[in-house]
């Protein structure tokens, strides 16, 4: 009888997950479409507009780390969803009466900045609670099993990105104001499934250390580990330069082919296409007992895709280049998650998943900026063409380090049929 429970566990949370990804799958692609196409900035000024959303992190993501490690994560997630809500909601109202400012849009961008911070190491951090079987209390958990509800957890996220995606699509025939609502909607309905997870987990122990000591202590717990170090330093490389670039890159790519938003939103189904099909992938055929190779050989995927890219390819085969991009970053993301729940203790579980999420989007934020810096100045392929280079030079340092490459990962499910 446990698994119909842990089932309709797993239910709920991807549920949620998914309503808080098609918000974001449709945002993607609507704060850069409304900057480039109703606010007509140039790529300094977009840089600074995708930058917003993410320099919060910079900030806050560490407190919001330490707050789900504090309070019911689920709660916290919860919050968080009709925060974003209302954000959308304010831009949404705004709409119908002028077209926005790039100081309006910054203002945005930090709201939504602020409230991610706090959701995305809360929502992250429900991973275990629902890999668990409710027989099992507390305790290790298999790495099958997490591995697994990892994999889920990251096709919720591409699924419905995709899913919003696909609406912001018709973006050039509904407008912004619809399609802003549609996210308003689903994040209440995401917020409304987190919280019916409030009881689904154990109460959160009394912290022990007041709030600066707790902050240092997730940065103890990296220090410790020379696997979890490395991935922190490596996935602060991916939003540096990966990240970065495809926030400002590709939408001025885009543009210059001058197809309209459909077509932008088009190189980011296929993007997430990509993550679908790897994903499932990976579902069926698992993760492999070698994870941190995984993540490395990912990295090598992706500098050689941007240098392709450079290269200047035609619209259809833009197209395909990021479908494999995709499926390289949702390789990627999903090992790289799993080392991060294998390898967490769980009493700082969400403070380490928000010193992952720190080095990836606030590295993302700055290079966000520099893309946007470099792109004024020289053409955006030149760009891709510096970061596929640096990609592979951190490649061969990563790969010679070697924390990730020998890490391995047992199967205790295997190990122990009956767990």
């Amino acid at each position: 009888m446990a698994f119909p429970a842990l089932a309709a566990r797993l239910r709920t949370f991807l549920l949620g997950y998914s309503g808080t990804s098609l918000a974001t799958g449709l945002q993607v692609v609507l704060l850069p479409w409304i900057a480039v196409s109703m606010v007509e900035l140039p790529a300094l000024q977009l840089g600074w507009v995708q930058a917003s959303v993410l320099l919060p992190n910079l900030i806050l993501l560490l407190f919001g780390g330490a707050l789900a490690d504090r309070f019911d994560s689920a709660r916290v997630a919860a919050l968080s969803c009709i925060g974003l809500g209302l954000c959308h909601s304010a831009l949404a109202f705004y709409l119908l009466y002028q077209v926005p400012s790039l100081s309006l849009l910054l203002v945005y961008g930090i709201s939504l900045g602020i409230c991610m911070a706090f959701l995305q190491p809360a929502r992250d951090n429900l991973v275990q609670r629902c890999a668990r079987k409710p027989e099992d209390g507390s305790g290790r958990l298999s790495e099958s099993r997490v591995q697994h509800t990892v994999t889920w957890m990251m096709l919720a996220q591409y699924g419905g990105q995709a899913i919003g995606m696909l609406l912001a699509s018709r973006f050039d025939h509904w407008g912004a104001e619809p399609l802003l609502l549609i996210q308003v909607f689903a994040l209440m309905l995401a917020a409304l499934f987190f919280f019916f997870m409030r009881h689904l987990g154990p109460a959160p122990k009394a912290p022990k250390l007041k709030l600066p000591s707790a902050l240092l202590e997730g940065f103890a717990e990296v220090k410790k580990s020379r696997a979890i170090s490395e991935l922190v330093l490596l996935v602060g490389f991916n939003g540096l330069v990966h990240i970065g670039v495809f926030l400002v890159v590709l939408p001025l790519m885009a543009d210059s082919y001058d197809r309209g938003a459909s077509y932008y939103a088009t190189l980011q189904i296929a993007f997430i296409a990509g993550t679908v099909v790897a994903t499932v992938a990976m579902l069926r055929r698992g993760q492999g007992n070698q994870p941190g190779r995984g993540v490395l050989m990912c990295l090598l995927y992706s500098a050689a895709l941007l240098i392709a890219i450079s290269f200047g390819p035609t619209p259809f085969g833009l197209m395909l280049l990021c479908a494999c991009w995709g499926a390289v970053a949702a390789a990627s993301a999903a090992l790289g998650k799993s080392i991060v729940q294998l390898l967490a203790p769980e009493q700082v579980r969400s403070r380490i998943i928000s010193i992952y999420q720190l080095s990836l989007f606030g590295s993302a934020a700055i290079g966000a900026l520099a893309a946007g810096v470099i792109s004024e100045f020289s053409a955006p392929l030149t760009t891709l063409w510096w970061a596929g280079i640096f990609s592979l030079v951190a490649f061969v340092l990563a790969w010679f380090s070697g924390a990730l490459r020998e890490l391995s990962v047992r199967d205790s499910d295997a190990e122990n049929p009956q767990a």
